[in-house]
């Protein structure tokens, strides 16, 4: 264990808060470069009072963060559409009723094929 890094207990297992400093310091070598190096490793372990397992093990986190940040952003682009509605990209192009829910319908003009709502 190092000497000056505060711990918190969770059950049979130290767990490490990081400072402040300690956090701006792995977060700006994290944006330079999501993968540390041995080298860089433990010049920054050294430079912050944590082990080199802490580093590597901050840097896997943050990967997985990362991840999990991109996976989340992702699904929300998939299930937000960005479409305009007919009538507003081409006036002229659609027709509108309202259902029996009081929704208004937009109707291409000339379509063949028109969905059932209900």
């Amino acid at each position: 264990r190092h000497r000056n890094a505060p711990h918190t207990r969770t059950k049979d297992k130290y767990r490490v808060v990081y400072t402040d400093q300690q956090r701006l310091e792995l977060e700006k070598e994290f944006q330079y470069s999501r993968y540390i190096s041995i080298r860089r490793k433990t010049e920054l372990a050294l430079g912050l009072s944590l082990s080199e397992r802490q580093v590597k093990i901050w840097f896997q986190n943050r990967r997985a963060k990362e991840r999990k940040l991109t996976k989340k952003k992702l699904q929300v682009s998939i299930t937000t559409p960005t479409l305009t509605p007919p009538t507003l990209a081409d006036p002229g192009n659609c027709t509108t009723a309202t259902n029996s829910s009081g929704l208004l319908i937009y109707t291409p003009t000339g379509d063949k094929l028109k969905e059932k709502i209900t």
